[in-house]
This record gives structure tokens, C-alpha cells and sequence, in this order.
């Protein structure tokens, strides 16, 4: 995927007209940068200040290379996999450069250097998954410990939280709308739990994989999450426990939850807070240690759902 557009691949992908674009770019709705020719080229992170100020959706993303790997099979999923775990396609360099300078414009507050940083991890390894996994969740941590060892103040941290919601909020915009005849995962975190950025992570991770979703939000009750579950049958039921209120009376209440849930419906955990010691006192159709593995598996289910139909 490349990190700056022209008129016409914007138009495409939103579905307008490029003079249409190009009067945008003019009037400065779309912040436009111009190569030596003179030619406008849009840069994603201006494109996506564009979508979140006209509320507007990308329509057709493989206009600015996106989507491409929504239907890939079972055996080519495993082989991306097994090519990132293995580092092929990376600069570990260059991408401990660009967290350091995400982790400093986090710390600082600086919105608008955070959006470029995301928008430069995203176009490099093509997905959430890996700014989930390989930028947002270690900056976070590091910038946790900061906080913990009092290098930094409590309102960074939360501040940073607020910033990172924000911007995978204007991620979202570019995966288009599901079909109406896609799958159902639905989920949030329990009470006690609000922690929102893993939540919203997940969430996007399905729709990417070419889900339908209903985020529950955080801190919801196991009482009120087994009623949208009744209600809705989703294929996959989400649990997302970045936080532990009390380990004892989440396990009696998630075992009461995980007893009732739909028949068909498939419960997937996920989050820092299933220790070792929790999770085996829990009853779950899988468990996902990260947003790759979770990405993986959402679109290994579709696949094989498109399988079965044909």
C-alpha cells in the first residue's frame, strides 16, 4: 500500500468524481502535499482527518491498495503468518524509530504526529493487526511503566489512551461497510473492566476481516452481555479482560455466562489480564494471545464458512 494518493485514486475509493477531489484539495478541505511537478498527492494521514471531518467511508478500498488479503485461504493466511513471525518484509530499524517517535508525540500530546506515525506503521505492514500489536500495545506499556516508575503523570497516560481511541476511531473509515450477509461478532469487556482501546481494536480486526460487529463497550455485566447474545446469536461473542476487578467473582460469573451463550455461538478470549492461572478455570472456544492471532482466526472462520457454501 503506498502512503500518499493522487486525486483520482481518492476518487475511486471514495466513489466521487476527481474534479470533485481536486476542488477539495484546492480549498484546503483535504490537506494536500505536491511533488515537484506540481502534481497533488494526498498523504493518509490527511485523508483520514479528510473522512473523519465529513463523516464520511472509504468505499472501494482497493483504490489505495487495501483489502487485498480479505479472501485470501486458509494455507496463504498460514504463510503471511509464518512470513511475519519470521520478520520477512520488515525493518526492525525503521520501526523502532517510528514507536519511539509515536511514544514521544503520545507523551506530548502531539495528536497530529501520532496520526502520521499510525498512518506510516499501517501503509508499512498493511493492517491493524500490526499497529494493535507491534506499535500501540508496547508503546502503551512502555508509556505505563513511565507512569508507574513516576517519569510520567497520570494524565499522559490517560491522555495517550484517549488519542489512540480516537485514532483507531478514523481507521475504521477506511475498511468498508460488510455485506449484509456477513457474519455476527459482537462483544466488549465485563464490569469493572473499562478499558476501551483493546475493545475497539478488536472490533475493527473483525471488520477488516470482512465481519459484521456490535461492540458492547466496556464494563458491561455478564447479565447484560448473555441478553445481547440471547438476542442477537452472534457467530463469535468477544470477551476482551484488559483488568480484573476480583479474579474470583469474575470466574463464577463468566462460568454462569459461558454456560448459557447461544448455542452456535463461539466464545473467543482475549486480554492481559487471562493469567495462566485464570484461563485454565475457564471454559472458551479459543483464546487469542494477540491481534494477529485474533485476525487469523476471524478470517480462517469466514473462509471456511465460503467453503462450505460453495
Amino acid at each position: 500500500m503506498e502512503n500518499t494518493f493522487s486525486p483520482k485514486q481518492v476518487a475511486q475509493a471514495l466513489q466521487v468524481s476527481e474534479s470533485s477531489v481536486k476542488r477539495w484539495c484546492d480549498r484546503g478541505v483535504i490537506r494536500t502535499d505536491k511533488t515537484l511537478g506540481g502534481h497533488r498527492r494526498i498523504p493518509l494521514e490527511h485523508l483520514l482527518e479528510f473522512l473523519e471531518s465529513t463523516n464520511r467511508r472509504i468505499i472501494d478500498p482497493t483504490a489505495i491498495g487495501l483489502n487485498a488479503t480479505r479472501q485470501l485461504g486458509r494455507d496463504e493466511l498460514t504463510r503471511l503468518t509464518e512470513d511475519r513471525d519470521a520478520g520477512m518484509g520488515s525493518d526492525p530499524d525503521s520501526d523502532t524509530a517510528l514507536r519511539e517517535q509515536f511514544q514521544r508525540a503520545l507523551l506530548a500530546g502531539d495528536e497530529s504526529h501520532c496520526r502520521k506515525a499510525i498512518s506510516s506503521w499501517y501503509t508499512i505492514h498493511g493492517g491493524m493487526a500490526s499497529v494493535a500489536d507491534d506499535l500501540l500495545a508496547p508503546t502503551l506499556h512502555s508509556v505505563g511503566e513511565l507512569w508507574e516508575c513516576g517519569r510520567a503523570e497520570v494524565y499522559q497516560e490517560r491522555r495517550g489512551c484517549e488519542i489512540c481511541i480516537r485514532l483507531i476511531h478514523e481507521l475504521r473509515r477506511l475498511v468498508p461497510e460488510p455485506t449484509s450477509t456477513a457474519p455476527l461478532a459482537m462483544g466488549g469487556t465485563s464490569e469493572g473492566d473499562h478499558y476501551q482501546v483493546a475493545n475497539q481494536l478488536i472490533e475493527i480486526i473483525f471488520r477488516e476481516a470482512g465481519w459484521r460487529t456490535i461492540s458492547l463497550g466496556s464494563g458491561v455485566p455478564f447479565s447484560s452481555m448473555l441478553a445481547a447474545a440471547q438476542k442477537y446469536t452472534p457467530k463469535v461473542f468477544w470477551l476482551s479482560a484488559s483488568f480484573l476487578e476480583n479474579e474470583h467473582d469474575f470466574l463464577n460469573r463468566f462460568q454462569s455466562f459461558s454456560h448459557q451463550i447461544p448455542q452456535g455461538t463461539m466464545l473467543v478470549v482475549g486480554g492481559r489480564a487471562l493469567s495462566d492461572q485464570v484461563r485454565p478455570r475457564m471454559k472458551f472456544a479459543a483464546h487469542c494471545d494477540s491481534m494477529h492471532q485474533l485476525s487469523t482466526l476471524a478470517r480462517s472462520i469466514l473462509s471456511s464458512d465460503q467453503n462450505n457454501l460453495s
